[in-house]
C-alpha cells in the first residue's frame, strides 16, 4: 500500500504512514467507508463508557431509594444494587483510562508529525538535486569492466 499524502510504499492499511503520519484507511474493507481512526474509536468508547456508568449509577440509586428499609425488599434487590454500583465504578475507571489514552495518543501523534516533518526537511535539503558525491566517491562505471583477468594455470592430471 502507498501513502496518498507522501507516496511512501510498504504501508499497512488502517495504520499511520511511517513517513508522514497520515492515517491510511483500508478502502477494501467490507464496511465500504474504510477503517476509522483510533481517535474516532476512542471517542465512541468514551461516550459508551460515560453513558453506561451513568445508567448503572442511576439504576443502583433507584433500587436503593425504592426498596431500602422496606418490608418487601429481598436480599436480591440489595445484591442487584451493589452490582450496579460495581458496574458504575468499573465504567468510570474505564472512562478515565480511555480519556488518558486518547490524550496520550493525541500528544504523541502531534509530536511525531512535527518530528517527522523536521527530519524530512533536513534530509531533503541534504540530498537536493540527486547530488551524492558528498557522501561517497564513485568512480567511472566502465572502470572495473576494463580490467583483464589473469589466466588461471592448469594443473596436469597425473592419473592418466
Amino acid at each position: 500500500m502507498f501513502c496518498p499524502n507522501c507516496g511512501a510504499s510498504d504501508q499497512s492499511p488502517n495504520a499511520y504512514c511511517k513517513r508522514c503520519g497520515e492515517w491510511l484507511a483500508d478502502k477494501k474493507s467490507f464496511s465500504g467507508r474504510g477503517g476509522s481512526k483510533p481517535e474516532e474509536r476512542m471517542t465512541a468508547m468514551l461516550v459508551f463508557n460515560s453513558l453506561s456508568a451513568l445508567l448503572a449509577l442511576f439504576s443502583a440509586i433507584v433500587l436503593y431509594a425504592t426498596y431500602l428499609n422496606t418490608p418487601e425488599a429481598k436480599w436480591s434487590v440489595y445484591v442487584a444494587g451493589a452490582c450496579c454500583f460495581v458496574i458504575a465504578i468499573h465504567q468510570m475507571l474505564s472512562f478515565a483510562f480511555a480519556l488518558e489514552l486518547k490524550l496520550r495518543l493525541k500528544r504523541s501523534h502531534t509530536k511525531d508529525r512535527s518530528a517527522i516533518g523536521s527530519e524530512a526537511g533536513s534530509s531533503v535539503s541534504a540530498l537536493r538535486g540527486g547530488e551524492t558525491t558528498q557522501f561517497i566517491e564513485v568512480g567511472s562505471v566502465t572502470e572495473p569492466t576494463t580490467e583483464l583477468l589473469e589466466a588461471v594455470p592448469r594443473v596436469k592430471d597425473t592419473n592418466s
